[in-house]
C-alpha cells in the first residue's frame, strides 16, 4: 500500500507530528523513539508545522528515532508551503502525500496517534 515500507504493509503504529519545535512537543519523539525501541513498527509523519523537523539536525529524538529503526516521513504539501521542498532534508526521510496517510489513518489494522 505504501512506498514508505518495502514490504507494502501500512505501519503498526503511525505517529503524526503537526507541531514544530518546543518542550511539550520533544515528548512525543521521545514516545516515538520508545516505541521503536519496543519493537513496534513505527512510521513518525510530519505535516504542518512539524514539517521543520525534516530539516537535518533539527531534533537529536529524531536522530535517535531514525538510527533505531523508525521511518519518518513528512508530508509534500506542507513542505511545499513552507519553502522546505527545495532545501536538504533529513537522510532517510521520505516525502509522501496526505492521500497515502489518510489510508493508514483508515486501517483499522494501524494505532495512531496525532499530536
Amino acid at each position: 500500500m505504501t512506498e514508505a515500507w518495502a514490504d507494502g504493509t501500512p505501519p503498526g503504529r503511525l505517529l503524526i507530528e503537526s507541531q514544530g519545535h518546543g518542550p511539550e512537543a520533544a515528548g512525543f519523539r521521545r514516545d516515538a523513539v520508545t516505541q521503536v525501541l519496543t519493537g513496534h513498527s513505527v512510521l513518525l509523519f510530519l505535516v504542518q508545522d512539524g514539517v521543520v523537523l525534516a530539516l537535518p539536525g533539527s531534533d537529536d529524538e529524531l536522530d535517535r528515532f531514525q538510527g533505531r529503526g523508525g521511518v519518518l516521513a513528512a508530508d509534500a504539501h506542507s513542505l511545499a508551503q513552507r519553502g522546505l521542498d527545495t532545501v536538504p532534508l533529513r537522510p532517510g526521510l521520505r516525502v509522501i502525500g496526505m492521500d497515502e496517510v489518510a489510508g493508514w489513518i483508515l486501517d483499522p489494522a494501524v494505532q495512531v496517534v496525532w499530536h
